[in-house]
């Protein structure tokens, strides 16, 4: 050792210091097993105890609450005041008292059975019904050993808080907690309250909270009865609830063989809370944990040493070899005061602080270059720079653009950062796997420049699946969702520019098609078509002037539906909405409600919300807008039932041909003049145009259903096709046979 250095030597004393710490513990640990055993299992048996004192007396607590609060309550109270038989007048109170005990009984799943005996009437309410005191004890607790006469007895005694043991007709042993009602207006003993409790359940649960197998856990109460967790043996035999005092004993058996006896009394009940454990288990843990340890010192004793010199050895070499090539490479000289370790951690510290600094500074030069070039790639065309310089492995022919957005709010700086580092380490950890991809934050999106082989488009369900997976992983890991867009697949590096555009526009389409992932190749072939038939916009203005909602939103469905079935453009979606609010403000007017632009909260046209939540939006205002409308016609005509009535007759009778103004009039008293002049007052309409409006709209209902058009006209009381033809047309501006053949 002096020959070599003092680190040798401090290496070899510390390795056997090293090992004298087990060998002194295990020591310690020797001397100490035995009694700290004893120690344990005594707080043990204490600890179960106090678990079982604490378990069993809050549920004789809450049974002697449920007891105390069933005495007071008004339904039992009634009940006891009855004598002979209870009448039919007191039905209702035994069923409100039977609701009580079906609830209390839910919610209490310790508690097996919960009974009123009335001494008065000779009945018991139960969780199971009403019934006679002798029907309930030949249900449940008829035995020879409990006559009838003797449960009669019991229950018609004083009893507060007291326990009865019983065995159960089905099987079982059962605890019965009894109080007799403490307040009554006649003076005695009227009514017994009855909680039962399963033997078995208190059974399992001391059976659940015994630590070890070979010992007994009991309740015993005042009449030395016993609940035991496992069956009785000859050491509890022995015992007796008067023998019995509060900690820990150490008491001997009829062979002579120690047992500890720990025991709790009640705070709730008569009752005292027994644990019984053999000393000869608690001795065979203590002497096979003695049995290890010795083993284990001399074990440690004879390797130790060894092991020490060998990694002496073994482990200077490598510092000596450090010192050597340190030494070769200018480093300093070794000091007086200093040893090797000291002298060999000065030099590397310096110069891996020097390599570090460089790196860094490389390494955040490189990554800010790389990120403006993407960016640049991103949102201009392509220059024709070479991108090797920048560490951009852009190689192959296509390349496609995905953008991501986190839901994290714009003010929260924290969130949205933490989610693009997310989106951007796991979305190229997974793509890599397939594709070379490069990533890059822009503005509040993160960007992934995806490299193909070829333009296939099976490429797009790749990545989309992919996104997928990362929308999924986000979600159930950190708790957010992506937007995610997918431009198209576009050949060389100029194409990037026009892919990340395609993804960049998809934004509207997410509240249009209630989604958070759009792909281009998906929208870019929706046709722009629209159809808003000025028929469709009347009849809906129309509904409106009288006030029928129900007519107008069933048109503006129509509308709505054959605009936005299945796939739309957002510019068919925003002129739908404008032409839509126009409607609305049009029949709002016609109506007489002249203040609805400003009244109402219409729909923004440039902020494109879902399709269904857009409908559901202008259904709610048509029906504001004919509320308003009925509202101010009241106000200007307080009786609308004639018009009421002649619509309503019109419908009836609208396939009669001789339906005019004059049988009208003829139907209700009135002239016709005098009847057109009092409808046009109350509907701001024509009478011959709403006879004529009936017969268009129920022969378009016809035609729609695979009707002729001959047909169609004879149905609605038209006398010839030519008459139909001509009025139809007038009315939709085109032929019946047009629309068959739209249809």
């Amino acid at each position: 050792m002096k020959n070599r250095s003092k680190v040798y030597l401090w290496m070899f004393l510390s390795y056997v210091g090293i090992l004298s710490v087990p060998i002194l513990l295990g020591i310690v640990i020797y001397g100490y097993t035995s009694a700290s055993v004893r120690r344990q299992a005594e707080k043990l048996n204490t600890s179960l105890l106090m678990m079982v004192q604490r378990d069993l007396d809050k549920e004789i607590d809450n049974i002697q609450k449920i007891s105390a609060r069933m005495a007071l309550d008004n339904n039992v109270q009634m009940a006891s005041r009855v004598k002979k038989d209870f009448g039919s007048e007191d039905q209702l109170t035994l069923y409100h008292l039977f609701n009580d005990l079906q609830a209390i009984a839910m919610s209490e799943e310790f508690i097996e059975d919960i009974f009123v005996y009335f001494n008065n009437t000779q009945k018991v309410s139960c969780i199971n019904g009403n019934m006679s005191s002798a029907m309930y004890y030949d249900l449940y607790y008829k035995s020879e050993d409990f006559p009838f006469e003797k449960f009669k007895d019991y229950m018609s005694g004083f009893h507060y808080n007291d326990v009865l043991s019983n065995h159960k007709k089905s099987g079982g042993d059962v605890l019965v907690f009894t109080m007799t009602i403490l307040y009554s207006d006649i003076g005695e003993k009227s009514a017994t309250i009855g909680i039962a409790v399963d033997y078995e359940s208190i059974r399992q649960r001391l059976v659940s909270m015994k630590w070890a197998e070979g010992m007994n856990v009991l309740v015993m109460d005042e009449n030395d009865m016993r609940i035991c967790a496992d069956q009785d043996n000859a050491e509890s035999q022995r015992l007796t609830y008067d023998s019995l005092t509060a900690g820990n004993h150490v008491m001997r058996d009829g062979e002579g063989k120690p047992y500890i006896v720990s025991a709790f009394e009640s705070n709730k009940a008569a009752w005292k809370y027994v644990a019984i454990t053999p000393m000869a288990l608690i001795d065979g843990e203590a002497k096979e944990i003695q049995r290890i340890a010795v083993l284990g010192l001399f074990l440690c004793v004879i390797t130790g040493f060894a092991i020490s010199g060998y990694l002496t050895r073994k482990n200077y070499n490598p510092v000596k070899m450090l010192l050597e090539t340190m030494k070769n490479h200018g480093g300093r000289e070794i000091e007086t005061n200093e040893n090797e370790y000291q002298w060999l951690n000065s030099q590397i510290n310096l110069f891996f602080q020097e390599q570090v600094n460089t790196e860094r500074l490389l390494s955040f030069n490189r990554k800010s270059l790389k990120n403006y070039y993407l960016i640049q790639l991103l949102q201009d065309y392509y220059d024709g720079r070479p991108m090797e310089p920048y560490g951009i492995e852009l190689k192959l022919d296509y390349n496609v653009v995905i953008l991501f957005e986190s839901d994290a709010k714009k003010e929260d700086i924290e969130e949205n950062a933490l989610q693009k580092f997310v989106i951007t380490n796991v979305f190229k950890e997974m793509c890599l796997k397939y594709f070379y991809v490069e990533m890059v934050e822009i503005g509040e999106r993160v960007a992934a420049v995806v490299n193909l082989p070829t333009g296939e488009s099976q490429y797009i369900q790749v990545l989309k699946e992919l996104a997928e997976n990362l929308q999924q992983l986000t979600e159930d890991s950190f708790g957010f969702v992506s937007k995610v867009f997918i431009g198209s697949i576009c050949r060389g590096l100029d194409g990037i520019h026009l892919s990340y555009q395609q993804a960049y526009d998809m934004e509207e389409y997410l509240n249009l098609l209630d989604t958070s992932f759009v792909i281009y190749d998906e929208v870019k072939n929706i046709q722009p078509e629209y159809d808003y038939p000025v028929d469709l916009e009347e009849k809906i203005i129309n509904a409106m002037r009288v006030g029928d909602s129900r007519q107008a939103v069933q048109t503006m469905r129509r509308v709505f539906d054959m605009n936005l079935a299945g796939q739309v453009s957002t510019n068919i979606y925003r002129c739908l909405i404008y032409d839509m609010i126009g409607t609305l403000l049009k029949g709002a007017n016609s109506g007489g409600y002249r203040e609805a632009a400003r009244e109402l909260d219409l729909p923004d046209q440039k902020a494109l919300g879902p399709v269904e939540e857009v409908k559901r939006q202008f259904e709610i205002l048509l029906v504001q807008i004919c509320t308003k409308v009925t509202e101010l016609q009241k106000e200007t005509s307080q009786d609308k039932t004639l018009s009421k009535n002649v619509q309503s007759f019109i419908q009836e009778n609208y396939m009669d041909p001789d339906l005019n103004i004059s049988i009208t009039g003829q139907h209700f008293d009135m002239t016709p003049a005098y009847l057109s002049s009092i409808y046009k007052k109350q509907t701001c309409g024509s009478l011959l145009d709403y006879i004529n409006t009936v017969r268009i709209e129920h022969a378009e209902q016809f035609l729609e259903e695979g009707m002729s058009v001959v047909e169609a006209a004879e149905r609605t009381g038209f006398r010839d096709s030519g008459t139909f033809i001509r009025a139809f047309k007038k009315k939709k501006g085109i032929t019946p046979g047009q629309l068959k053949k739209k249809i």
